[in-house]
């Protein structure tokens, strides 16, 4: 996508909670032009600057951020997944009582400062229970915020997209969008998500060796106290399984599930042959 003045002219992205860089190549493959990015993680800005050396990319919190300070230059689109501990059903679901929630007012403030020449449009990302919390209090105060910093914004600007279903990746994750646009450059807030689903076949097999074996040491003991119960639920050596504290549980054929930190109350896995 381009803006043409004259010559042609490529659309600029920043990054908030960049990450490993997801978001940020997505854009740049559809012809978008990352300008800055903010990751305070020392483990995942390592691998954004592998991902995309040529951005530059800003180690602090985005609490620390500052535009001027920080020489945050204007942007065309501003994209964030912002934490989505406190909001997430699997969670405490504390959502703004949580410090990690109330990061996305961060957002809120470094567009304000930007004054005139704030980002044109805003992608938003998060877990699909921000829309339900608090009986869908998490997600009216988010629509609030957003209106109020000059962008047109309401629930149908929200929509839960899945991996599996528009890539051509085997993993089953499902996420909140938010698009917002800015009420000085558009004329309403009327924005289309994708609806075709991507029909490229998925193969657990092009990601996962199901034949290979590794060292001794990451397979169970056979007198360890999950070996039964493990040894007994497993029936498909190509699917994979998730080990919870009383059950095996067999993932859906060909599809990897969402991959968290559960501070181990789960283990996915596959077997040795």
């Amino acid at each position: 996508m381009s803006l043409r003045i004259g010559i042609e002219m490529k659309l600029t992205c920043g990054a908030l909670f960049s990450g490993i860089g997801g978001f940020c190549l997505g854009f740049e493959q559809a012809g978008f032009e990352s300008s800055w990015a903010v990751e305070l993680d020392d483990h995942a800005a390592e691998t954004y600057r592998k991902n995309l050396p040529h951005v530059r990319l800003i180690t602090k919190s985005v609490s620390e951020i500052d535009v001027v300070e920080d020489n945050l230059s204007p942007v065309d689109i501003l994209h964030a997944g912002f934490p989505c501990q406190s909001f997430s059903q699997a969670g405490e679901k504390k959502g703004f009582e949580d410090p990690r929630g109330r990061l996305f007012f961060e957002i809120i403030r470094i567009i304000e400062q930007f004054g005139d020449k704030k980002p044109k449009v805003l992608v938003l990302e998060n877990a699909p229970f921000l829309r339900y919390g608090e009986g869908g209090a998490w997600f009216l105060e988010v629509q609030r915020a957003i209106q109020k910093a000059g962008y047109w914004f309401r629930p149908e600007n929200a929509q839960e997209l899945s991996a599996f279903e528009l890539t051509e990746l085997p993993q089953q994750r499902t996420r909140l969008f938010m698009v917002a646009l800015s009420m000085e450059h558009f004329n309403s807030g009327r924005f289309t998500f994708p609806a075709e689903k991507n029909a490229t076949p998925k193969r657990l097999r092009d990601y996962i060796s199901f034949d290979e074996s590794v060292a001794d040491e990451y397979y169970l003991d056979n007198e360890n106290r999950y070996y039964k119960m493990i040894s007994e639920a497993v029936t498909d050596r190509e699917r994979l399984y998730q080990l919870r504290k009383y059950e095996v549980r067999a993932k859906e054929a060909g599809v990897c599930p969402t991959l968290t930190a559960n501070m181990g109350l789960g283990v996915l896995f596959s077997t040795r042959n």
